[in-house]
């Protein structure tokens, strides 16, 4: 992602957001923040310094990015920017656990090296954190209005995504989903702290507008959607190598946009009748999977996912123009909600103008 952020950022941005996140944790010595430094990637073993893999730190990035485009200055957002990474890595940690993912990065999750209960507890600790970074923001001068503002935005979003987490579990045991609630469901369990990271630049507006609030909020949102739709493309389309967290997440039942459209769009009823037993079994058998995936192709899923995709490219972009951002910098932010979005993988299906 550097080259995409130093477009709007200096090269140090990301270091600087990188160091403001190791600071934090400086004097916290209980076990429960080395595993908060495992998940980081700050640690590869306890009580060792050696580093580990480091997750993408998009939303930090993504806010100091809005914030340098409409403000001139990012620096006032590196604290800011802490928070909304510590609630993702929050959720990380607590979907892990709900998933079963065995993995991250590749290495142990969080609860498969210290178990799910140290996990919950670590979790809980980084939203905790997350949380108690930006109060902390009073004591270098910042004013508490603006500290409630901000708390209020991650709270929100934080709510949304538990929401949307809800619904991404309770999709598990339906048949089918349709690809409107599938939809709003993406845009709460992933939209909504992209949504936070975009909207927390326009706290350093003077009136805290609300229309800017809410169009940035739109962007960042669709950012979000986009991703988890480019995540749906990779898992059905993108080879038969799927990562641990792509091949559980269909093997488990979780719902997909190209799952959802065919269940949406076809109305032969043997084809319904094979997909539909699929995913009345406990989980669906991995030798069946090829079978799905042709499913989904035969009913055009692979060119409505790309359509979907685009789609919310463009309601990014048209949220850029509601929030008063010019078309230089608009253009430049949506080189980065491109590769935010992950779309790399299918580039040659979406967005060719803009390549040209």
């Amino acid at each position: 992602m550097t080259e995409m952020v130093s477009a709007l950022l200096p090269a140090e941005a990301e270091d600087q957001l990188e160091d403001a996140i190791r600071t934090f944790f400086e004097g916290r010595e209980l076990e429960i923040y080395q595993m908060m430094s495992w998940q980081l990637g700050h640690t590869d073993e306890p009580s060792t310094e050696t580093i580990g893999p480091t997750e993408r730190r998009l939303h930090g990035s993504l806010l100091l990015a809005v914030a340098q485009v409409l403000h001139g200055d990012y620096t006032a957002a590196l604290k800011y920017a802490i928070s909304v990474e510590l609630m993702y890595n929050f959720a990380l940690i607590h979907g892990d656990v709900q998933d079963g993912n065995t993995e991250r990065l590749g290495r142990a999750s969080v609860w498969w090296k210290w178990g799910p209960s140290q996990a919950i507890n670590t979790g809980d600790g980084m939203h905790a954190l997350a949380r108690l970074s930006l109060f902390e923001l009073c004591d270098v001068g910042e004013s508490l209005e603006r500290v409630s503002k901000a708390l209020e935005i991650v709270d929100d979003a934080v709510l949304r995504r538990c929401e949307g987490e809800f619904l991404d579990v309770a999709f598990q045991e339906r048949t089918s989903v349709s690809v409107s609630e599938y939809l709003d469901m993406v845009a709460m369990r992933v939209g909504s702290l992209y949504g936070a990271s975009a909207e927390l630049a326009s706290i350093f507006d003077d009136d805290f507008g609300m229309e800017r609030r809410l169009a940035l909020r739109k962007y960042g949102e669709n950012i979000g959607i986009v991703r988890q739709l480019s995540a749906d493309w990779a898992a059905f389309f993108g080879g038969t190598e799927r990562n641990p967290v792509e091949q559980g997440r269909v093997i488990s039942k979780k719902k997909t946009l190209p799952v959802s459209y065919l269940f949406d769009s076809v109305k032969d009823p043997s084809v319904l009748r094979k997909a539909g037993e699929m995913y009345m079994q406990r989980v669906i058998d991995p030798s069946r999977i090829s079978e799905l995936t042709q499913l989904v192709v035969d009913a055009g899923a692979r060119e409505f996912t790309v359509e979907q995709i685009e789609s919310h490219l463009a309601n990014a972009e048209a949220a850029l123009s509601e929030a008063g951002v010019g078309a230089s910098d608009a253009a430049r932010l949506m080189v980065l909600a491109r590769d935010i979005g992950d779309i790399d993988q299918i580039h040659d299906m979406v967005g060719s103008a803009d390549r040209d």
